[in-house]
């Protein structure tokens, strides 16, 4: 078999084989031996008939396009392996010159290919982050929020004041009697003044609630409002409507005192002051976590953008099908479809792949590639005992799931996702943990080799032997 390769542009070969008549024959009574397991000819037992029985009621063309698939389908790793091609998906027959004997090309996607160039010389200002007395205060005055009382107050409607009211609206009908009709029914409801910005959610339209400003108990605003084009119902676009609002009563919320009364709603705490620090503490975590997250993001794009990053046009088709079956996944979580999400956006599938999917789809698969890329230049491991603080951290959260856990079965599906789960977690977080620190310039040494204290293969121990046996315990334990 003679095997000559052309690369070609978008990151593909093309393999170009010739297989001598020699080499044929074999394929072409293997196929015959096919055709006649599958044929009913008179006096033979099926794949009894001989090769020229074979030959002469089906054709010498049949016999040798069957052992061409034979070949392409038993040979195809093998023709791979000599063209020293790896391949990022499967290859499509590209032009078959001749069939016996065979002469054909072969169109392969290559493997993704990365290059981070000089990546340990990427820098960027890591600046570590403080909490103001102002982040402090919103955090505690919205822990504060959902054991606020509610009192009335004899006072114009202010931000953040709750405005009691009856509602109604009208919206033009040239058909009705009228000139209008009924959109909204008076109707009871509770506005946060100023909490409408949202275009999407607010109801009955974003900004309604600043008509409330100023406006005091028993008066009556008359608002008028056109909806736009764009508007998702279709009998609204365009048309005026009069809303009609009376308002019953102004309320605001007293949030509760400073005192050790109130932490009791969020654990046992000896002062205010140490409820207080103990909130800093998770806020600061929590601000470091976000911090990272975005120098991370900062860090990746320099060393994307300084590498050199090749792959398949299948490569990136794959992943944006990826992307879509993702998206699918997580609107059927909201009892969405597909085609509803996009009219909700008020674009079409074509519009969507070529301005949102494609371009996230190409950023999200530079990023995977360099990471992995950066992972295996750098030699990363998981550490053991990280790996073991990660299990029990996971453990401490499924314990009730555990608990509740009928058979063997089901113990086992769990322990092996919080093992899974816990090695991710573990392996990127060494990933990451590298990146800052080579980014920061405090030039890290690579380890060349696995010490007791990194996750090896051999290391590994099963998932149930890591988990304690009190997080599993239950007395049901059927099969």
């Amino acid at each position: 078999m003679k095997i000559e390769s052309q690369k070609l542009e978008n990151h593909e070969t093309k393999i170009i084989v010739e297989v001598s008549a020699e080499e044929f024959e074999p394929l072409k009574i293997q196929a015959a031996r096919k055709i006649a397991g599958q044929a009913k000819i008179a006096g033979f037992r099926p794949g009894k008939a001989p090769y020229e029985i074979i030959r002469r009621n089906y054709g010498d063309q049949a016999i040798e396009q069957e052992a061409l698939d034979i070949l392409l389908e038993k040979q195809y790793e093998q023709i791979l392996k000599e063209a020293s091609i790896e391949p990022g998906g499967m290859g499509k027959l590209d032009k078959i010159e001749q069939i016996a004997p065979p002469k054909f090309s072969i169109i392969v996607p290559l493997a993704p290919s990365v290059n981070l160039n000089s990546y340990r010389d990427v820098r960027e200002d890591f600046v570590e982050p403080e909490l103001t007395e102002t982040e402090v205060a919103n955090a505690i005055e919205e822990l504060k929020k959902p054991f606020a009382v509610a009192e009335p107050i004899d006072a114009p409607a202010a931000e953040g004041h709750t405005a009691y009211v009856l509602i109604k609206a009208e919206i033009e009908d040239p058909e009705a009697e009228s000139g209008s009709r009924d959109l909204i029914k008076e109707m009871p409801y509770e506005f946060v003044i100023g909490q409408d910005t949202d275009e999407e959610n607010s109801w009955p339209f974003a900004g309604f609630t600043k008509n409330l400003l100023g406006k005091e108990a028993g008066q009556i605003i008359t608002t008028e409002y056109v909806y736009p084009e764009d508007t998702l119902i279709e009998s609204l676009k365009g048309k005026k409507a009069v809303f009609t609002t009376t308002i019953q009563s102004i309320k605001k919320l007293v949030l509760p005192a400073d005192d050790l009364e109130f932490t009791k709603n969020y654990g046992e705490f000896d002062s205010y002051e140490a409820f207080v620090e103990d909130v800093k503490k998770r806020l600061l975590i929590q601000k470091n976590h976000l911090y990272e997250d975005e120098f991370i993001d900062k860090v990746l794009s320099k060393i994307i953008d300084q590498s050199d990053i090749q792959f398949s046009l299948d490569t990136l088709e794959q992943e944006v099908n990826d992307m879509v079956e993702d998206l699918k996944h997580r609107l059927s979580h909201q009892n969405l479809d597909l085609d509803t999400y996009l009219k909700l956006k008020k674009t079409d599938m074509e519009k969507f792949l070529n301005e949102e999917i494609k371009p996230n789809a190409e950023n999200q698969l530079k990023r995977r590639l360099v990471i992995e890329k950066f992972a295996s230049e750098e030699k990363i491991q998981i550490n053991f005992d990280k790996f073991k603080e990660a299990i029990a951290s996971l453990e401490k959260s499924a314990a009730k799931e555990l608990q509740l856990a009928k058979t063997k079965k089901d113990k086992a599906e769990i322990t092996n996702r919080i093992t899974t789960t816990a090695m991710n977690q573990t392996y990127s977080d060494a990933i990451f943990e590298r990146l800052i620190s080579i980014a920061k310039g405090e030039n890290p040494a690579i380890e060349s080799d696995h010490t007791d204290k990194n996750l090896d293969e051999s290391a590994l121990v099963k998932s149930e032997e890591l988990i304690t046996p009190e997080a599993t315990d239950n007395s049901s334990s059927e099969e």
